[in-house]
């Protein structure tokens, strides 16, 4: 993760592990996950628009992944971090 540099993607700015844990240190997203977004929303849904614009963000960040051969394995909404300006 450190070696991957895409604008769609946090920075990993170090990692470490412990006996029961491994912490990822990474690029602060203040807007929290798309799961809490979405969970805020009233009808847990966003506007077409809205929802077009990330979802183009997110095949462009796996897409960037996949050329370099790295899976995620794990997508999904908790895992989806927002900036601030979205929110």
């Amino acid at each position: 993760m450190e070696k991957l540099d895409h604008e769609n993607i946090a920075k990993l700015y170090e990692a470490f592990d412990t006996l029961k844990q491994v912490y990822l240190i990474v690029e602060y997203a203040g807007g929290g996950s798309l799961h809490s977004y979405l969970k805020s929303k009233s009808n847990r849904q966003m506007p077409e628009p809205e929802a077009k614009f990330l979802f183009k963000q997110v095949v462009k960040a796996i897409n960037y992944c996949h050329k370099r051969s790295i899976t995620h394995r794990d997508i999904k909404l908790e895992n989806i971090l927002l900036n601030e300006a979205h929110t």
